[in-house]
Parts: structure tokens; sequence; C-alpha cells
């Protein structure tokens, strides 16, 4: 009897828990979810130099929008001002002689948007950094959460080797290009009639594509007896993805930060890191250094300015990992009536051969294109082969 009621007490005490949590919607008015976005990183490059401005989208809708029509201006402490011109994908491009690019020299962004606003950023002041140190990778294994969850991989390392005078700030972004392959060359094709493509075209068969990591690689050395750190990790890459089976490459990026640009990107990190748990933290209220010249709108994002140096590695022959992937390759083989179970609406539909003959199975588009998921079929022109 005891046993009984401390279960039903149980019972009770899992059913009062779970009715607790309700879903809730919270009463967002659209006005409120149009915020400008402002994305702009300067540093002593003597290159084309990029600020990206966007809108955010309504939350039940959410999408890219870029920011068109601006008035974008880059104003250093000392008084100069250098125009950026808008090239398409909410890109305001612009130039600044590396004289200028020095540590120690401020700049900032002033916008004026399409409605007239005005949008201005604080100053933010380039330090002075180390050139960026060893950059290597180990084969490594992440466990998960579940009993053998577990996913062998690549990690990436960089070590920094700063001196006193130098930031005690820092950022590194992880750029990565992969090679990948369709299974099939396009030889056949259906769309009411059978057609053979001769030569087979493999101009689809062979792909690139290039990606931003998208996490937030920051440290401090202010606690460190020295201002330098060795084997900080930056991303792994997992064997479970096509990445590592034909040719891998990463560009990494070092940044110098201000004070204030570390603690924007450290929020940014702490952001990126929460799991969507019932009782983890809430999110980090992000506070970036741009405003309006009146009112009280907010824009999200930061402008800083930087000392930036890189590094190129490329990992080949899978790196000594064994891989298991999908190619989303998936064919399908044709029922008793053939090719006439292939709709119109499916028009034109792949299919299996070889040099000779079709066979009744169908390939979906990833199988002969690669384009298909998202890359490009031109070698970058820093491939090696």
């Amino acid at each position: 009897m005891q046993q009984n009621r401390q279960f039903l007490y149980v019972v009770w005490l899992l059913a009062t828990l779970t009715s607790c949590i309700k879903p809730y919607t919270p009463d967002i008015r659209l006005d409120d979810q149009i915020k400008y976005v402002v994305n702009g990183q300067i540093n002593d490059s003597d290159v084309i130099q990029t600020i990206n401005i966007s809108k955010t989208s309504p939350i039940d809708d959410p999408a890219y929008i870029p920011a068109e029509g601006c008035s974008v201006i880059v104003q250093a402490e000392t008084g100069e001002s250098f125009d950026f011109f808008y090239n398409g994908n909410g890109d305001y491009q612009g130039h600044i002689p590396s004289a200028f690019l020095i540590p120690g020299k401020a700049f900032k962004l002033e916008i004026i948007t399409s409605e007239g606003d005005n949008i201005t950023s604080d100053f933010d002041r380039m330090s002075e950094g180390p050139s960026l140190g060893d950059v290597y990778w180990e084969v490594d294994t992440l466990f998960g959460n579940q009993i053998g969850d577990q996913t062998t991989g690549i990690q990436f390392y960089v070590d920094l080797e700063a001196e006193p005078q130098h930031s005690r700030y820092y950022r590194w972004e992880s750029i990565e290009t992969w090679e990948y392959h369709a299974d099939y060359p396009l030889q056949w094709y259906y769309d009411g009639s059978v057609h053979r493509v001769e030569p087979p075209d493999y101009s689809r068969k062979i792909c690139w594509n290039t990606q931003n990591v998208p996490y937030v690689f920051s440290i401090n050395t202010n606690n460190l007896s020295d201002n330098r750190f060795l084997k900080f990790p930056l991303h792994f890459v997992s064997s479970r993805t096509s990445r590592l089976a034909f040719g891998y490459s990463v560009n990494i990026k070092q940044y110098t930060l201000s004070d204030e640009a570390y603690r924007y990107w450290e929020q940014m990190r702490l952001n990126n890191e929460q799991d969507a748990g019932l009782f983890e933290k809430q999110p980090v209220p992000v506070r970036g250094n741009l405003h309006y010249s009146s009112g009280d709108k907010e824009v999200l994002g930061f402008f800083g300015v930087s000392s930036m140096r890189s590094k190129r590695l490329f990992i080949f022959d899978n790196g000594g990992v064994t891989l298991d992937f999908s190619t989303f390759c998936n064919p399908s083989a044709l029922e008793r009536q053939g090719l006439k179970e292939i709709r119109p609406y499916e028009y034109p539909a792949y299919l299996m051969g070889d040099e000779e003959t079709y066979y009744l199975v169908v390939l979906n588009e990833e199988c002969v294109n690669c384009l298909a998921l998202g890359g490009v079929n031109v070698k970058p022109d820093f491939w090696p082969r």
C-alpha cells in the first residue's frame, strides 16, 4: 500500500510539473520586428573593404532582406572620409588607403538609410597584433549527450603568441571550402521520350562549396601571465559529411579586437553556445556600437577595425579519417509500368544507364547535378589540383 501511494504521488508530481509548461507566443508588433543589421569589419589589408547592411524580417516569415539605397561613409578620427558604394545584396564597398590603416587609428561608420534616418557607430580603434601563429589539426572524437553518440573527425587548433604591446583581445574566423562530387554524369534522361547525352555530361559532376563556419572563436589574455595561448580550439569537421572526401581547405583569419569589440563578440559566442533546453540560461542581450542619431530604435550589429592576418590549410586523402556520409543520391527503381510511371511534372527525369542502354531506375537531381547541393562547378583559383 505504501508503495502504491508513493507511485501515485510521483505520477501526480510529474503531471503537475508538465502542466506548468505552456506554449507562449509573444505579442510582437510588426514594426518592432524590422531593424537594421550592420556587419562592418574594416581591416588593415590593402583591398576593397565591404560593409553589409540588411534588415530583419518578420518573425513569421524569416528571410534575408538587403538594405538598398543607403549612403555609407567611413570616417577617420582625424577627419578623413571614405565613401562606400552599393554593390548588390546589401554589400557596400570602398577602399581605404593602407597609410590610414595602422594601429592606433580610429574610425566610425555613418549611414543614411533610404528612409532618411541617420545611423552612426562609436569610434573603434585598431590595435596592433602579431602574425598568425601555427594552425594545425588532429583527428579527434566528439561525444554527444546520448550513450554511444560519438563522431570522429578533424579538430582544428591555432596558437596565439603575441608580445606585451600587442592587443589582448582576438577573434578567429574560419572560411571552409571543399570539393564534392555527384555520383553519376548526366547520360540518359526522359521527358516523354528517352534521350541519350553523348558524350556523357561531366560538367556538373565536380563542385566546390565555400561557407563561413557559423561559430565565434574569441579569447582575451588579460588573466594570463603572458600574451599567448597554445592550442586554442577552432572548428570541428565531422566524418559524417562529404567535406573531407575529395579535398578540404580552410582559410583562418585572425583579428585583433578592441575591448568593446571583444565584449560584443563574446556576447555573440555565448548566445551561439546556448542550447534550447528548458532549464538553459536565457540569451544574453547583444549590444553593438551603432545608434540612431535620434529616437530610441535599436540597430543590430557592430562596426569594428582590426589588424588581420590569415593562413590557408589543405587536407586531402580524408585526413586519415574513415568517412560515413550521404551524397543525397537516392536511385529509385520503376515498377511494372516502367517509364509510364513518370509524370510530366517530373520532367526531365534522369535515368541510370551505361554507354549502351538505360535502366528503369530514376536518379534524383543530386545524383547527376552537384550544383543542386549549393556549390559551384568552377574550381577556385587557390585550389591546388
